[in-house]
């Protein structure tokens, strides 16, 4: 493995117990904050409530850190299968690597831009990365939160670091692109990497069978990360049978306000268990004032990392990098703006994802056929499958929702709240594949609302798995087991079994021929499929609901972040999470932290959420390959005193020519990060202000 690239000239770091200072404290919200005690703080203490389930070193050879000992080599082939001796049982190792098992696209440049070096890499090195792997539970707030610590072999004891990675897409702690992309970077760079689950795990629930999953994926049916509480079990599975429920829909938890909090909860471990491991006295050795500890998420992820930094008051974290972040800000009376080159400035929107999420699931299938008519140049994946855009377009007229029921109206309505041209190719895709499971989840959450509401008349439940005559039709588990289903689960719905065929999703209860997923449902003329537009309308109407709205001030973010570096590293054609929400958070910080401000903005042309593979090789490139190329410019920073680059454009070329077609990408579409962008790629924001170039 590689040793780091740079020396440490100025060591900075983070601890919750210093020889020289009283026991640090951790902000838990605006007004409460946690305190570590101890009689002596120079003392290891172990954190409070803090549960070690397993401590297992990997030799870098038959299982790995990353890998779970199947080499970069397999997982950039074709993709495979992992095999189950006993589909019924399956070892704790089975399940690690089925979680891990992630076709690697080396097109996409993964694998010699960002994440693995296949350059570096040998036939006695294939990127299996040895050391210590510690599974942990530590409750806070009434839940238990899941942490993994990793520590490899190489872990330098004279430059420590610590990089802490909050899960992505409210998956749980083995989510392969976090350790393949965002925990490789830290062990590539010695460091320890701590990820946590923010609360969630991997929690599914089998109403029918009573039953879920441990931390590390064992079904049981006792001791779970999550057991909702059914008001008549029986009555229940006779009316909706083959049920599930999900700890992010169903917990009346909202635990998304505490996602921050945790991974300050995950770097107060990593730092007990590195003393404990290293200290020959009991005694401190590892303290904020000599390891290094940055944070690096993704997504909702990256939300969490930017909410971590601004509860951090007590100078631990030295630097941040939040990819696509997942913001909701409530924006001040005093006007943020944005202005693009020499246009005049105006006001910028600050939205939540359930509020754009259910804008999209509402207008979408409606607007398709204006999106194919106005793209005739090129290929749109899935616009094909909705056939029955027209009966949704009337649908939403009879609720008074358009005027004139036409594509064209609902593609205007989806343009004036934020998505632009440059994102029509991916929004039938973006529907297909996240449908209403994205706002339901987040609004489910925010209202409190559990698995007995059935709220708007969704409930989970595993569906036809097999693809051919595929409808959506609620069925048993059959080509997959509940067993084996957490190595496929990734917190999110729907979950696919493959590009036909979903395993578990949103179904609505209220069909009107049987339970069915959104995109084959009717919902107000039997057999006139409209993909339940009452579904779509009552979601979009629960964003009033005062529990809702108290549900969105709870994860409401300042937008100061005390001063830590930081990038933001935000995909241009992102339809998911979209850039005004990014630019907003920007100009906040501008306002808030004015000049004290040392974050960084990087928006990126020709990216998304999306990975860029087929079928959008061709138009899409990764932005994973931005956030560590951000990482990187941190490091050296942090390191060297290097000079951090200004916020800017990142003008990356997509690869043009057919889908599917792509050779691959190389530093030609993948442009790096500048240290001294052009002036016509400079970001300006201050006071408030975020300016574009044009």
């Amino acid at each position: 493995m590689n040793t780091p690239k740079t020396t440490i000239t100025t060591l900075i770091s983070i601890l919750l117990f210093s020889a020289i200072i009283t026991p640090l404290t951790l902000l838990a919200t605006p007004s409460k904050r946690l305190t570590l005690t101890g009689v002596n703080p120079q003392l290891i203490k172990s954190p409070e409530h803090l549960t070690i389930i397993s401590s297992t070193y990997y030799d870098g050879d038959s299982d790995d850190l990353v890998t779970a000992g199947l080499g970069f080599t397999r997982l950039s082939n074709n993709a495979f299968k992992t095999t189950f001796t006993n589909p019924k049982q399956p070892t704790l190792q089975e399940l690690r690597q089925a979680k891990l098992n992630r076709f690697i696209n080396s097109k996409t440049g993964e694998g010699s831009l960002f994440g693995f070096r296949q350059q570096e890499l040998t036939p006695l090195f294939d990127g299996k990365i040895a050391g210590t792997e510690i599974l942990a539970t530590i409750e806070s707030n009434n839940e238990k939160v899941g942490l993994l610590l990793q520590i490899p072999l190489d872990f330098d004891k004279n430059k420590p670091c610590i990089i802490a990675v909050p899960s992505t897409d409210l998956d749980g702690l083995f989510n392969a692109k976090d350790l393949q992309i965002r925990g490789l970077w830290g062990l590539r760079h010695n460091c320890a990497v701590v990820y946590n689950d923010k609360g969630l795990a991997n929690s599914i629930y089998d109403i029918t069978q009573q039953r879920g999953y441990s931390l590390a994926g064992m079904t049981q049916t006792t001791n779970l990360l999550f057991h909702p509480t059914i008001d008549d079990h029986n009555s229940f599975i006779q009316e909706y049978p083959n049920r599930f429920a999900i700890k992010q829909l169903h917990s009346k938890a909202n635990l998304e306000q505490y996602w921050a909090e945790y991974i300050l909860k995950s770097i107060e471990f990593a730092f007990y268990q590195l003393n404990l491991k290293f200290s020959t006295t009991q005694t401190i050795i590892f303290n904020k004032d000599n390891t290094l500890v940055l944070v690096y998420g993704a997504s909702d992820g990256a939300g969490a990392a930017l909410k971590a930094g601004e509860l951090d008051k007590d100078n631990i974290i030295k630097g941040i990098v939040a990819v696509n972040p997942q913001i909701y800000s409530i924006l001040p009376k005093t006007p943020i703006t944005i202005k693009y080159g020499k246009n005049s400035a105006k006001k910028i929107a600050s939205k939540s994802i359930a509020d754009y999420s259910t804008y999209a699931a509402l207008y979408i299938p409606c607007a398709v056929p204006a999106i194919v008519a106005k793209n005739t140049k090129s290929y749109i994946p899935y616009a094909d499958r909705f056939l029955y855009a027209k009966n949704r377009c009337n649908a939403l007229k009879k609720a008074k929702l358009l005027k004139k029921a036409t594509p064209q109206e609902a593609l205007k309505k989806l343009r004036q709240y934020g998505w632009t041209a440059n994102m029509d190719i991916q929004l039938p895709y973006f529907y297909f594949k996240e449908s209403i499971g994205l706002p339901y989840q987040y609004i489910s959450a925010y209202g409190r609302f559990d698995v007995n509401d059935n709220m708007c008349n969704y409930s989970v439940a595993s569906t036809q798995q097999n693809p051919i005559y595929y409808k959506g039709d609620v069925e048993p588990l059959k080509e997959v087991s509940f067993e084996q289903l957490w190595g496929l689960a990734n917190g999110h719905l729907p979950l696919w079994l493959n590009d036909d065929a979903t395993v578990l999703d949103l179904v609505n209860n209220k069909d009107l021929d049987s339970p069915k997923r959104d995109f084959y449902s009717s919902s107000q003329q039997k057999g006139k499929i409209d993909y339940n537009t009452n579904g779509a309308i009552c979601l979009r109407n629960k964003l009033k609901d005062p529990r809702v709205q108290e549900g969105l001030n709870q994860v409401t973010m300042t937008g100061n972040l005390n001063e830590i570096k930081t990038f933001i590293v935000h995909a241009r054609n992102n339809v998911k999470q979209l850039p005004d929400t990014a630019r907003a958070y920007v100009a906040l910080n501008s306002l808030v932290e004015n000049k004290t401000s040392q974050l960084r903005y990087i928006e990126v042309e020709n990216t998304s959420y999306l990975s860029g593979e087929v079928p959008f090789d061709n138009t899409l490139l990764p932005i994973d390959y931005y956030g560590e190329d951000a990482m990187e410019w941190l490091w050296a920073n942090l390191t060297t005193n290097a000079t951090l680059p200004e916020s800017q454009i990142v003008r990356a070329k997509a690869q043009g020519g057919k889908s599917g077609y792509a050779p691959g990408v190389t530093t030609k579409q993948l442009i790096p990060i500048s240290q001294l962008p052009n002036r016509k790629n400079l970001i300006i924001k201050q006071n408030g202000k975020i300016i574009l170039p044009n």
